[in-house]
């Protein structure tokens, strides 16, 4: 899961670079369709399996991942949405600044993926934590794919060099496998032993700010709304019949 985690980014990453104007061309469309899947595999699969848990402080944990993308976004400027809110030209500490919260976001992300099968409580994790785990993993990667592709259009737009570019690129791509063995780590500890599913929990309270905020973004726009609206159902659709059970 870990290698699948950082090529596929990279990947993206390379393409991106490849056809640039292309995917910029397309980007609203590429990232509502996304958000659209990730919003429908949160709905039936994710929260489905997180609230089967006997644990009645889930929803805080829950809360606790919508404050937290909130904090983030005062440092990424909402590159997780698909743009940044940026005017004028951007220095390099702005871009540190951006890039920590963009990784951070990312790290949190990929703490829950190998953490199923620790859930002593919860059988239901259990006996389908490694099909559960890929059905989290997709919908990381659905919504991460589309953001490398972001990042790269962002950083060709303030003309980074070849060597920073895909420096910065290789880190976002280990950034959520980082999170993946930290995870694994501290559920290990005696403190943290039962917290797969708060893990979890803080992940889907970030990636529901995102998907929520993005869509209602969309829907509101002046323009383009009627193809928002096709675009967001396609991508709901598309969910319901590619991942049902």
């Amino acid at each position: 899961m870990i290698e699948v985690l950082f090529f596929s980014v990279l990947t993206v990453g390379v393409i991106t670079e490849i056809l640039y104007k292309k995917i910029e061309k397309y980007k609203p469309i590429i990232i509502s369709f996304s958000v659209a899947l990730v919003l429908t595999l949160l709905c039936t699969h994710v929260l489905p399996e997180l609230f089967s848990v006997e644990n009645n402080q889930l929803g805080y944990y829950l809360l606790a991942g919508f404050i937290i993308q909130i904090l983030l976004e005062l440092l990424s400027k909402g590159i997780e949405h698909g743009h940044v809110h940026l005017h004028g030209e951007i220095s390099t500490k702005e871009l540190i600044v951006i890039f920590i919260g963009l990784s951070i976001h990312s790290f949190i992300e990929g703490m829950p993926i190998n953490t199923f099968e620790e859930v002593g409580h919860n059988h239901s994790f259990i006996e389908n934590g490694n099909s559960f785990s890929w059905i989290y993993l997709s919908t990381i990667l659905i919504h991460k794919l589309p953001i490398a592709a972001v990042l790269i259009i962002f950083l060709n737009s303030i003309k980074l060099n070849f060597t920073k570019k895909f420096t910065l690129l290789i880190i976002f791509a280990l950034s959520s496998p980082l999170g993946v063995y930290f995870g694994e780590y501290i559920i290990n500890l005696d403190y943290f032993r039962n917290w797969s599913t708060n893990l979890l929990a803080i992940s889907c309270g970030m990636l529901l700010h995102i998907t929520t905020l993005l869509i209602f973004e969309d829907h509101h726009q002046s323009k383009g709304k009627v193809k928002n609206i096709i675009t967001i159902s396609a991508g709901i659709i598309t969910g319901i019949l590619i991942f049902s059970t």
